[in-house]
């Protein structure tokens, strides 16, 4: 009996020390985070850009806001490729590097003169990155960019750089965009991809007197077939965002005679845009559904004039970047891709199967319906006077 228990003690010994436990765990502290990457091209060389974060402090935030700066370090290193660049970067790296939480992509011009996918296609074809990140272009240092840090001391995980979605919802002029759906949009035919424009403003903001500097969003670059690259300013672009299904709110001031008379917010508009041709030459009719709510009165106006002001700027927006765009040899509103899906034998012709771009187009008819929800101020100014 004894002979038999010690062989079951030897047994269960043996069973303890084959366990593997967790004796290769890392720890927060022993792992580098790479949040963001950015991506240069110049004299032949690809240059990569990578951002950390503490996130030791970033968890300590949690309970409250911190009275010191947040701790961010970028690297920079280049090479051959963008893979032999990252290389490159390991030599400096200290610690093992964790990709998993990158959530911004950001390119230069001249990177995206090179193409998008020579510069992530090593990076997406590693485990732990996704296609998730958010992109993005700049003609600022990238460097610079990934310095900037937002109000109250928070981590740059609240800037616009890793979440801008809440911004855009409040003010809806330029989309973000994700890799994922930039890696979409451009394998269909005939469309041209808007990637938003980061730029650092340092005019806007002051902390204790002194300048504050803040990430925006100024503009677009429009990357057609072929990598070609033109940049459009947000004023340019404006008319862009009455086409775009994901707008939920904007903003328009309504003038009267060249003068600002009221603000409105229009939400939720719904475009169709319905291809024709006119002989050989395509147009696109545009007909547009909104509701409209008066977010500021300067002045009395009645509402069948103030319908037909807005609708009457939304067209001349609608117009007017669709000029601008065709300057820049730019289709803005991916109006070729508009004619493959809904007339596929004449864009066909047109463009000789999709082996060249769609030039001579047009708007046709513009239509804008435009449903004002809250007018109860108006009314409510009118009796103020009467008193």
């Amino acid at each position: 009996m004894i002979t038999k228990g010690l062989g079951r003690l030897a047994i269960g010994i043996l069973l303890l020390v084959s366990q593997s436990g967790c004796w290769d765990m890392k720890t927060i502290q022993d792992t580098n985070y790479i949040t963001a990457m950015g991506f240069d091209y110049q004299k032949g060389r690809y240059i990569v850009y990578c951002q950390m974060l503490d996130f030791s402090t970033v968890a300590k935030q949690e309970g409250g806001k911190s009275g010191s700066p947040p701790m961010i370090w970028v690297g920079q290193e280049e090479g051959d490729t963008a893979n032999a660049a990252f290389a490159r970067l390991y030599r400096t790296i200290q610690q093992r590097a964790f990709w998993g939480h990158v959530g911004a992509y950001v390119f230069t011009r001249e990177a995206l003169k090179q193409g998008v996918g020579n510069f992530t296609d090593s990076s997406v074809r590693y485990g732990e990155t996704r296609f998730t990140p958010w992109v993005y272009s700049t003609d600022e240092p990238i460097e610079t960019i990934f310095s900037v840090i937002p109000f109250f001391n928070v981590s740059p995980l609240a800037s616009i750089l890793l979440q801008p979605e809440e911004s855009y919802h409040q003010r809806a002029y330029i989309r973000p965009l994700k890799l994922y759906r930039f890696s979409a949009l451009t394998r269909e035919p005939g469309n041209t991809v808007m990637m938003p424009t980061l730029a650092i403003r340092k005019d806007v903001w002051v902390k204790n007197e002194k300048p504050d500097p803040k990430l925006e969003v100024s503009g677009v670059y429009a990357i057609a077939k072929q990598n070609h690259v033109e940049w459009l300013s947000e004023e340019e672009f404006k008319g862009a965002r009455w086409l775009e299904k994901t707008t939920a709110r904007t903003p328009l001031v309504v003038y009267i005679n060249g003068k600002a008379k009221l603000s409105v917010t229009i939400q939720k508009p719904k475009a169709r845009i319905t291809p024709r041709m006119k002989g050989d030459q395509p147009l696109f009719d545009i007909h547009i559904e909104a509701k409209a709510v008066v977010a500021e009165l300067l002045e009395n106006i009645d509402e069948d004039t103030l319908q037909k002001q807005i609708v009457k700027q939304i067209a001349e927006e609608i117009e007017q970047t669709c000029k601008v765009g065709k300057s820049h040899d730019t289709d803005i509103y991916q109006l070729e891709h508009v004619l493959y899906k809904q007339a596929f034998p004449e864009w066909s012709k047109l463009t000789t199967n999709g082996e060249k771009p769609l030039e001579d187009y047009q708007l046709g008819d513009i239509k804008v319906d435009i449903h004002l929800t809250h007018s109860g101020m108006l009314k409510m100014r009118e009796k103020e006077q009467q008193y």
